[in-house]
């Protein structure tokens, strides 16, 4: 049985696979269509709960619309992609300037 923090952790991999940035949102459907479908009766209860402590930290908000879905926030990007393993592939890597200073520039 899948508990509660491995529920939440695969909820954010799924953004992390995606590439996804801030604003960015999880594939139509994929939480009630794909995710929810491999979850028995409990592990149901305990997804509704990661969801609300998600949205409750703003690692994600919640997407108005006919069906569920996620929209990831800055906080959460910046959660997802905090090692720099996790940056590299991403274009330009999060957090990093394009402008390089030296220090008698600054």
């Amino acid at each position: 049985m899948k508990e509660k923090k491995t529920i939440k952790r695969d909820i954010l991999d799924k953004f992390r696979a995606l590439n996804a940035e801030n604003d960015d949102i999880l594939p139509p459907h994929w939480l009630e269509l794909v995710y929810l479908k491999k979850l028995n009766a409990e592990e149901k209860k305990l997804f509704k709960k990661a969801i609300q402590e998600l949205i409750s930290m703003e690692i994600v908000g919640n997407v108005e619309g006919p069906s569920l879905n996620l929209r990831l926030t800055e906080k959460g990007e910046n959660l997802i992609y905090s090692s720099e393993d996790q940056k590299s592939g991403r274009e330009g890597g999060a957090g990093k300037s394009i402008f390089q200073f030296t220090s008698t520039e600054a």
